[in-house]
This record gives structure tokens, sequence and C-alpha cells, in this order.
């Protein structure tokens, strides 16, 4: 079996720097990560998390918090937890995957344990009750999701708000004045989900900025609900022009409802959205599109929380992740 020693050797580097690219815990240069890598590649080294566990006194696993709803897209929430898993196993550590009802509970009972080193927050709300046993114990965590204020825990986001500018902005320059905004179900927003209620914001806020007039409509969920609610509005009397969409089981079936219909985007209707590059690679979602990066994310999150975990990080920062307009040309001159 390989050791570090020989990954050294092979790309011609200290046992320093392959900690370092392994631990992401330091800058290495691209070329010599490279190096790095192709090594690691060619005598299939894997980290020996037991030997450092018993040379660290941890555990080399990161708790990731997850709750389900009625009211959470399973797929959308999936890829976050994937790219969470990924990013901890190229920095060297497990994860456990705590998807008690009871978050809180679940929180203090892995804290009390130390079953984990440090801890991931997925789904995010305004008033999170499994923020205070964290804060409470002084335990290493992040977030990913913005709560209503600070919380003396890392936050690590996509930028919501300047996603929906962006959207209704390059719906704005291709001359367009009326749309139709497709969001979240009502209890979404009741339940304190902050991505929502940002781009919600920002997205009225500039419309009105723009002299783009929205009607604002709240789609269900479930895919089937989702998609019978596509075909009402593309079958009423007053069908939409241009769409903007921040409901991802509503984009992931509006391709299939649109071609059911017999109609084509641009040349029947303009639209934009908000879904990851992999939610449309999964459901081939071929239009112009703010990308929600849950990989950029994901990974940001996971090193800030290593680095705490090393003493590479002092005070407590919010990360809000800049959008990626992705061009698809869905979108006609008005």
């Amino acid at each position: 079996m390989a050791t570090i020693g020989d990954v050294a050797r092979e790309a011609g580097v200290a046992r320093s720097t392959v900690s370092s690219v392994l631990t992401g815990r330091k800058f290495v240069r691209p070329e010599t990560r490279a190096r790095v890598e192709a090594a690691i590649a060619k005598l299939d080294y894997t980290v020996n998390a037991g030997a450092r566990a018993l040379a660290t006194s941890r555990s080399m696993t990161l708790g990731v918090v997850v709750r389900f709803h009625d009211s959470t897209f399973s797929p959308a929430l999936v890829i976050y937890i994937i790219a969470v898993t990924d990013a901890a196993r190229r920095m060297g550590y497990h994860t456990l995957l705590l998807t008690d009802l009871d978050g809180s509970s679940a929180v203090r009972t892995v804290i009390r344990t130390r079953q984990v080193d440090g801890l991931v927050l997925l789904d995010v709300v305004e008033n999170d009750a499994r923020i205070a046993p964290i804060v409470e114990a002084g335990f290493p965590a992040v977030l990913i999701g913005m709560p209503a204020a600070p919380s003396g825990i890392d936050t690590v986001d996509l930028d919501f708000s300047q996603s929906a500018r962006e959207l209704v902005d390059h719906l704005t320059d291709a001359g367009h004045r009326r749309a139709t905004f497709v969001t979240w179900p009502e209890e979404v927003f009741a339940a304190g989900r902050t991505y929502a209620e940002h781009f919600r914001s920002a997205c009225l806020e500039e419309a009105s900025r723009g002299g783009l007039h929205l009607t604002v409509r709240h789609f269900p969920v479930e895919p089937e609900a989702a998609r019978a609610s596509l075909s009402e509005l593309f079958q009423s009397d007053d069908p939409p022009e241009a769409l903007i969409v921040h409901n991802e089981a509503a984009i992931a079936t509006l391709p299939l409802v649109l071609c059911n219909l017999g109609q084509q985007v641009p040349r029947d209707c303009s639209v934009v959205s908000l879904h990851s590059a992999e939610l449309a690679r999964q459901f081939a979602i071929p239009y112009t599109a703010v990308e929600s990066q849950p990989e950029r994310v994901s990974e940001l999150a996971v090193e800030r929380l290593v680095g705490r975990l090393a003493g590479e990080v002092s005070e407590p920062t919010t990360l809000l992740v800049p959008p990626i307009l992705s061009e698809r040309h869905s979108v006609a001159q008005a």
C-alpha cells in the first residue's frame, strides 16, 4: 500500500506539500497540486484515517445535519449532501449524516458524545433551533444557508439576492416588460427559508426598478403537482410571455410540459431560472440560468470548517458566493 512518502517521491515534493494538497489547509501552486494529484492517482493512494485519528485525537469525521421536509425538493438537497461529502473526502474526512426530525436534539447528542470533529448544517432557516446548542458548546461548525441574524458561526451561501437581480436584468435588457415569477409555495416562506425570501424580495425590487411587471405564482414542490400547475398556467387565457423560475420542481418539469403543449422556448415564451448545473444535467433543462453552485458552496463551507479545526480561522465570517449566469439563449428580444 502506498504511503504519503511514496506520493511525495513520485511527485518530487515534500511530504508536507502532499499533506497540504490532501487537507486543503494551505495554498499549493496549481502546477504542484497537479503533480501531487497525478501521483496520488498513479499510486492509488488513500488517506489512513485511522492513523490520522490516533495522531490527532480526532474522529476525522464531519457531521452533516439535514432536515427533509414536505416543502423540500429532495433531488436538489441531495446534490448538496453529495457535494459536502465529496469535499470532506478530498480533505481526508469521513461524514456522518444526521437526519433526526428533532435537529437540535441530534446536534446536542453528537456534540456530547464527540462522534464528530465538526458540523455542517444544511437547509438553515431564519431562527434555526440547531444553532443554539452549537453556540452554547462552542463547537466547530459551518452553516450552508443564512439565519435571520449573525450567529457567531461561519456561514456560506449563494448570493440569492444578486442572483435574482441578474435574472431580472437579463429579461429587461431584452426588452421584456411583463413576466411571471414562479416561486416556492407559501409554506417555504412561512418556514423561514431565507434563500426563498432573499430571492423573492430582490426579484420584486429589481423588477420595480427596471419597469418589469411581475405576476407572482407560488407553485408546489411535488413534481406532479408542479407539472399540473405549469400546464394550467400555459393553457390559461393569459399565458406568460416570459418566465422567471425559482422552484426546482417547476423548472425540472417545465421542458416536458412545454413539449407536451407544442410550445418552444424562446419562440413562445422566454425563460430564466435559478438551479444547479447538476439538476440541469439530470432533467435536461436547457434554459439560461444562474447556477446555484452547490459544489462550490459546499467546498468553501468544508474548507472553512477544516481550517477552523486546524486553528487557522479566528473570527466567524459570512461568505456569499457571487452568481454565475449561464447563457443558453432562452430569452427572445421582446
